[in-house]
């Protein structure tokens, strides 16, 4: 497929994704679901509950990075937006914990063969206010979609300043339909 092809395709009429509330399970083939839970262990004298959330692999440091460590301001989107893109990080892992705000949606769609998205492995997940993630490498997402109010997230990767740190694709529009 060109990439004339793939604008076009991009162009054609949205096709529904049903967006549903995430769990561990379902959301294991795409990465890692970060909640605090009734896990942990006590820290700082008692004064505090530590909750460790992935220990990086030698895998996951990429020669010549850094780890990079943003807040992003996110505004408020409808819960039934249309997407039309997606967007992978193809030598890192990444982490988005929500720091305020009223929830948000999780895009995602494993790598094909080729590297492009697998589109019949696109889904759409409905977090919580205190639940964030962390994408495996090479992870095709959507952007943050913070949904019933805007919200700061914390987000950490690792990179080295080249187009290699964020690889992004149009892909056929989807509108999101919310599960009650």
């Amino acid at each position: 497929m060109t990439s004339r092809d793939r604008f076009e395709d991009a162009l054609a009429s949205p096709l529904p994704l049903r967006v549903i509330p995430v769990t561990k399970a379902a959301f294991e083939p795409f990465g890692w679901l970060v909640e605090t839970s009734d896990s942990g262990r006590p820290a700082n004298n008692g004064t505090a509950h530590r909750h460790d959330i992935h220990a990086h692999a030698a895998a996951d440091v990429r020669p010549g990075s850094r780890l990079v460590t943003s807040i992003f301001k996110a505004k408020q989107q409808p819960p039934t937006s249309a997407i039309s893109m997606l967007e992978r990080h193809v030598n890192s892992v990444q982490l988005i914990m929500p720091l305020d705000g009223a929830g948000h949606i999780v895009v995602v769609s494993r790598a094909s063969a080729d590297g492009t998205p697998d589109l019949s492995t696109l889904a759409a997940f409905a977090f919580s206010a205190s639940q964030g993630m962390i994408y495996r490498h090479g992870l095709w997402h959507h952007p943050i979609m913070a949904i019933g109010s805007d919200a700061r997230f914390l987000v950490q990767s690792w990179q080295d300043g080249s187009a290699a740190d964020c690889e992004i694709l149009a892909i056929q529009a989807r509108t999101l339909t919310v599960m009650a």
